[in-house]
Order: structure tokens, then C-alpha cells, then sequence
């Protein structure tokens, strides 16, 4: 009877580790430095809610100036955020993945908890992602930062 307890809590630790290991997995398409892309995110909302087109010039203006401030670094189960003079960093882990698209949980910030989706596009050199639970569906479009010489472009 000890030996069949015995197995049988050795299986269920086996069966933890797997489904930690599985859920804490990175995603190789992440790493690295992504930025705010201003122009395609704004477009995006302009196209999906033409109520934009009568907004006063002000009002335009102050919309595009929330993008284009974000960058973010991947690297090792941790983000970290840099918009405007504010840094931070925090864990977070792959709990989905498909062919164009990641889905990741964060242990900290404004979407602590919350399942992130982000769709790759222009063969993973750019991802779409849901700008936060009270953007009413806006999606704000990162461009992967490239290097050249340790020039970041």
C-alpha cells in the first residue's frame, strides 16, 4: 500500500513539474527590444472607429501622443517597460503560443494576471497587441527594435 502512495505522489510531482515546465516556457519570438509604432496604431483606430474623423485637431493630437513613447524588452520571463521617463520590469510567462501569435500572463503592471494576446505580423517583426482592459479594443502595433552596431533603429 506505501509503494502505491508512494508512486502515486511521485506521479502527480512528475505531472506539476510538466504542467509548470509547460506553461513557463519563453517564446524565441519575443526576445529582444519591441517599440510603439505611432503611425499604424493610430491609422488602425482611425479605421476601425470613424467617429475619429470628427475629432477636433487638439483632441487628434493628444490620442497620437499617448503612442510611440513604449518600448519593451523581452528577455528570460521578463518585461521590461520604459514609456516616457518611467521603467519597470516584471515576470511573465507563455501560456499559449500558435503559428502567429503568443499568449502570455504577467506577474505585475496594469495587466497583472491578465491573459496578453499578441498576433505577429510582417513575419514576426511586428506584433498587434489589445492595449489594456479599458481600451475598449484598441490595439496598439510594437516594431521590433533592430541593432546595427549597437545603434538601435
Amino acid at each position: 500500500m506505501l509503494a502505491v502512495i508512494a508512486r502515486m505522489r511521485f506521479s502527480l510531482l512528475i505531472l506539476s513539474v510538466w504542467l509548470v515546465a509547460g506553461c513557463s516556457k519563453d517564446d524565441a519570438r519575443l526576445q529582444g527590444t519591441w517599440r510603439s509604432n505611432r503611425e499604424a496604431t493610430v491609422a488602425a483606430a482611425f479605421e476601425r472607429d470613424p467617429r475619429w474623423t470628427n475629432a477636433t485637431p487638439e483632441k487628434v493630437e493628444r490620442f497620437r501622443d499617448m503612442f510611440g513613447q513604449m518600448t519593451l524588452t523581452y528577455a528570460k520571463g521578463v518585461v521590461t517597460s520604459s514609456y516616457r521617463s518611467e521603467v519597470g520590469s516584471f515576470r511573465y510567462r507563455v501560456v499559449e503560443r500558435g503559428t502567429n501569435f503568443v499568449v502570455i500572463r504577467t506577474d505585475g503592471g496594469l495587466d497583472e494576471g491578465r491573459n496578453i494576446k499578441m498576433r505577429f505580423v510582417d513575419g514576426d517583426k511586428a506584433y498587434w497587441i489589445d492595449s489594456g482592459p479599458l481600451s475598449e479594443g484598441l490595439q496598439e502595433r510594437f516594431d521590433r527594435v533592430t541593432t546595427v552596431k549597437g545603434v538601435q533603429k
